[in-house]
């Protein structure tokens, strides 16, 4: 059955789920999968036969269908629906270099939520946003 990846719905195989969540938030606000995450990214480049280091990044961003029960939640009027934005700095190959989840902003402004990204990825020299980005600062970058 679906249980929405509940901490409470872990197998039984696993330590307590406090436990797990407590380790969990450690390794998160310790940057553990955000530096697992970049090397994994460079390991699937040179998979693909790429650098391991990209130099283009696509900036895209996606509203998914939720409600506000735990954090921001706002109103996307192009899709006309509620829920959460999420800015994604993703590599030609797709891979996900970061990933954001700002406040409810417009879709022009949730730019700056990538920064970090481009700052854990210094070989990026050119970055093609979407159609959305059309604020100044787009132009500046």
């Amino acid at each position: 059955m679906r249980t929405g990846g509940g901490w409470r719905a872990l197998p039984a195989s696993f330590p307590p789920w406090r436990t797990v969540y407590g380790w969990f938030r450690r390794w998160i606000e310790s940057g553990l999968f955000e530096s697992l995450m970049r090397a994994l990214a460079r390991r699937q480049r040179r998979r693909c036969g790429r650098r391991p280091t990209p130099r283009l990044a696509i900036i895209d961003k996606q509203s998914v269908q939720c409600f506000g029960v735990r954090g921001p939640c706002g109103y996307d009027g192009a899709k006309k629906l509620v829920g959460r934005k999420r800015v994604a700095l993703v590599d030609a190959e797709g891979h996900f270099l970061a990933l954001v989840v700002p406040a409810n902003v417009l879709d022009r402004d949730t730019l700056p939520a990538v920064d970090a990204g481009k700052e854990k990825w210094p070989s990026l020299r050119l970055a093609l946003p979407n159609g959305a980005f059309t604020a100044e600062r787009v132009q500046e970058s």
